[in-house]
């Protein structure tokens, strides 16, 4: 009996303490130091039991005794059994709270405004960041619902009303774009994606939406539409030719004026290939277009230029002002080719016609000119004449023969211009050349300017020669320009003409005046003149032409205290005797 009992007080003994260690596992100390109370009294009352049994004054009952070990028992098993129950219970509860921990970290933390709306239209999370996007607190939203309404832009509120309206339906809303207006007045442009949320029983709870600010793709995107519409009016208005093809030759796109000039409607020419059908096998100067697309997209040698002659769908022909470019990609690959054309069929004819007048006029200026050259040689024979008459009429004829050589010079710098001159060099002495330059322009000049001749650093006189291979009329009217120029900014100083022998052959001119800033840097460019009453800005620029022409070079140095000098150099080419 007494081991019975025994066996209860311990059982007790154990489920108290048990009780006890359970406290901060749980949390909840008075609970189990209640338990443990109780269990502690009932330990009392078997100890007072067994007391009583050895002292012979009680005899327990073995079946009461029996029970009360069968309910020690049981007691102690049940604290044995609650406590992995309460740190899977505790381990349950930290999980949950570092998944919720988590949770907030990624939605109050998140960059952009993220909510969620119950299916009752209440808000049931708000993450902080609306307030840095709206200007008002979660708890604004929290408390007023109706304020995700009101601070809509006005223009854009019926659009969002009928978007919200949707967010308490289970369905996806799809993305929406609008304005809000902040409490300072400032505007946001913000785009909206909601979708539903259902638990795992598929039960809606409601719509979790996202708002992100993007004032800046909006920018980009006017912008961009900016941009198409420049690029409409430029390419689709423009009275020129736009043509992109790809690597393979193959027509991508055409501008509108380009099919109205070639006879085809939008959409025939798209996927043909271009040479052959828009563009000519081979461009003027006989280059393989082909080819020279092939190179284009291999190399990029950046933007070419030339003139082709196409034939339209209506078997007309036209001449094209063709310049060529390669499109390139963000990684530099060639992705095409872009073709520009203008139309110059009329200014071709303008030019022909150009020349063919000018042609016409020479012609017709010769016929009287060969009388006056004709004039002075006949007055010449007649023997009652002075010699000072004689030289006058000798300067006549002359200068009638260089009217003629001026006027067969202008064809010939025409052609210069044009790069069609053909250079057919004789034996000329220039040195004749440059002292007949010399004597036409100094004659008759008022007030008259002296100009002194050298040849290699000696004066010149009659017996000397140098001959070179050139153009006479070409050379003489190089001089001659270049020598005008000189003896009009002399200021009525000397002009000084040096000429030195070798390969190549040096003209020098120097005139005591400075050649003005204005013109320095454009001094043989075509039309550059200053302050001349007559000047036309051609002079330099023929002399250039002509220096060029015959493989040689021209430059001009100048300067305030040294004034200016004019130097040629031209080969001396094989000369025969």
């Amino acid at each position: 009996m007494d081991l019975i009992i025994i066996a209860s007080i311990g059982m007790q003994l154990t489920a108290a303490a048990l009780a006890l260690f359970l406290i901060p596992e749980t949390g909840r100390r008075w609970s189990w130091v209640l338990i443990a109370a109780g269990l502690i009294g009932m330990v009392h009352r078997r100890v007072h039991t067994l007391y009583m049994f050895w002292e012979g004054r009680a005899q327990p009952d073995l079946a009461f005794e029996l029970i009360g070990l069968l309910v020690s028992t049981i007691v102690l098993l049940g604290v044995l059994q609650i406590r992995p129950i309460f740190r899977q219970l505790k381990a349950a509860n930290d999980k949950l709270a570092r998944s919720e921990e988590r949770f907030r970290t990624v939605a109050d933390f998140t960059y952009d405004w993220e909510y969620w709306r119950g299916p009752d239209g209440k808000f049931l999370y708000m993450s902080p960041s609306c307030e840095r996007i709206t200007g008002h607190p979660p708890s604004a939203f929290m408390d007023d619902p109706e304020l995700m309404v009101r601070i809509v832009h006005p223009e854009d509120r019926p659009m969002v009303k009928a978007h919200l309206f949707k967010e308490h339906r289970p369905m996806d809303t799809g993305t929406l774009d609008f304005r809000i207006i902040r409490p300072d007045g400032t505007q946001h442009w913000l785009s909206h994606r909601c979708v539903p949320v259902t638990n795992e029983q598929g039960t809606f709870l409601g719509a979790r939406a996202s708002n992100r600010v993007i004032d800046q793709r909006v920018e980009a995107e006017n912008r961009l539409r900016e941009s198409r519409r420049l690029y409409r009016d430029l390419v689709e208005q423009s009275h020129f030719i736009v043509l992109e093809v790809d690597t393979e030759g193959k027509v991508f796109f055409i501008n509108r004026w380009g099919l109205d000039f070639y006879g085809f409607r939008e959409g025939e020419l798209t996927g043909r290939e271009a040479v052959g059908l828009l563009l000519p096998e081979a461009d003027d100067e006989g280059r393989d277009l082909r080819a020279h697309f092939r190179e284009l997209s291999e190399n990029n040698p950046g933007h070419t230029f030339t003139e082709v002659e196409v034939v339209r769908r209506n078997e007309s022909r036209a001449t094209l002002s063709l310049g060529t470019s390669v499109i390139e990609d963000e990684m530099g690959r060639a992705t095409g080719i872009l073709c520009i054309g203008i139309d110059i069929t009329a200014r071709k004819a303008a030019e022909k016609l150009k020349e063919d007048v000018e042609r016409i006029v020479r012609h017709d200026l010769k016929s009287p000119l060969m009388g006056i050259i004709g004039l002075p040689r006949i007055m010449q024979e007649d023997e009652n004449l002075t010699d000072r008459q004689k030289e006058m009429l000798q300067v006549v004829e002359e200068a009638g023969m260089q009217m003629v050589d001026l006027i067969n010079q202008s064809l010939t710098l025409y052609k210069l211009e044009s790069g069609t001159y053909e250079h057919q060099p004789q034996s000329v002495d220039w040195l004749a050349i440059i002292m007949r330059a010399v004597r036409d322009t100094s004659m008759h000049r008022q007030p008259a300017c002296v100009i002194e001749t050298t040849l290699d650093s000696r004066a010149v006189d009659k017996d000397m020669h140098l001959v070179i291979q050139g153009d006479g009329t070409l050379l003489y009217g190089m001089t001659a320009n270049l020598l005008k120029n000189a003896i009009e900014a002399s200021d009525g100083q000397p002009v000084q003409v040096a000429v030195t022998s070798g390969d190549p052959c040096v003209l020098e001119i120097r005139n005591r005046l400075p050649v003005p800033e204005e013109v320095r840097h454009s001094f043989f460019d075509k039309y550059s003149t200053h302050g001349k009453h007559n000047g036309t800005g051609l002079g330099t620029y023929s002399a250039r032409l002509a220096a060029e022409a015959h493989g040689g070079h021209i430059t001009m140095d100048t300067s305030p205290e040294g004034g200016t000098t004019v130097r040629v150099a031209l080969p001396k080419g094989e000369t025969t005797a």
